[in-house]
């Protein structure tokens, strides 16, 4: 091959990268943008279908439970009267007092005051202390949560009374606990439109600390609204 005919096949190949070169910059590169940028576009469309869809479940669910929802409003409505009714209370507690053997009744009710979410209804605070032992607790919370003036329980404290020894489980007695209960009441003046409603009390955790002399164990429990 002479000189001449390597030159004119040097130039060919030139010219064929050149062709390549322009094709993937002028068209092939557009194009696959073109198509990356569809790709996305779809996949935007797909997203916010799932979205929709997932929006139109909930709203079927909301549906589906209206008139369980409504149910469940008009008894917690009925829990929450329209006067504080604090005497009415206090014998209320007094009765589950007497059922759950506990004794040495102390209630102490606080200034009503507005919901700290803020709501059109008013939150009275309630300390209530007493004496009896742990098992006694447990049923004096569980009758208290079953009232039907609805409470809520945000503080348990309880310690052992001065004096006791601890528990003799050969003869079944219990230690007796010197106790006392942080909790609230509501209450929501009629002609007075609704608020969110207070939440329902749940059951209160407890954990232990150690402190000077005799164990003291506290325990909580939220459902301020």
């Amino acid at each position: 091959m002479n000189r001449s005919d390597r030159n004119i096949l040097i130039l060919g190949l030139l010219v064929i990268v050149l062709l390549v070169v322009g094709y993937y910059f002028l068209l092939l590169s557009p194009l696959l943008n073109t198509l990356d940028a569809r790709a996305q576009e779809r996949s935007d469309k797909e997203t916010q279908l799932a979205n929709l869809q997932q929006e139109v479940a909930q709203l079927e669910a909301i549906k589906r439970n209206a008139a369980e929802t409504e149910r469940q409003l008009l008894e917690l409505s009925k829990r929450v009267p329209s006067q504080p009714e604090i005497p009415t209370l206090v014998v209320q507690i007094e009765e589950v007092a007497e059922a759950a053997g506990v004794t040495q009744l102390s209630i102490e009710p606080g200034p009503p005051g507005p919901p700290p979410g803020g709501g059109a209804y008013s939150v009275v605070p309630i300390t209530m202390s007493f004496e009896g032992t742990y098992e006694e607790l447990q049923d004096f919370l569980l009758r208290i949560r079953n009232l039907a003036r609805l409470v809520t329980v945000n503080g348990v404290t309880y310690e052992e009374m001065e004096g006791t020894t601890g528990t003799t489980v050969q003869e079944g007695i219990e230690k007796p606990l010197q106790v006392e209960i942080e909790a609230e009441v509501y209450f929501q003046p009629e002609g007075v439109p609704a608020g969110p409603a207070p939440a329902a009390p749940v059951p209160p955790e407890t954990t232990t600390r150690e402190t000077t002399g005799a164990p003291t164990t506290t325990g909580e429990t939220t459902g301020a609204p």
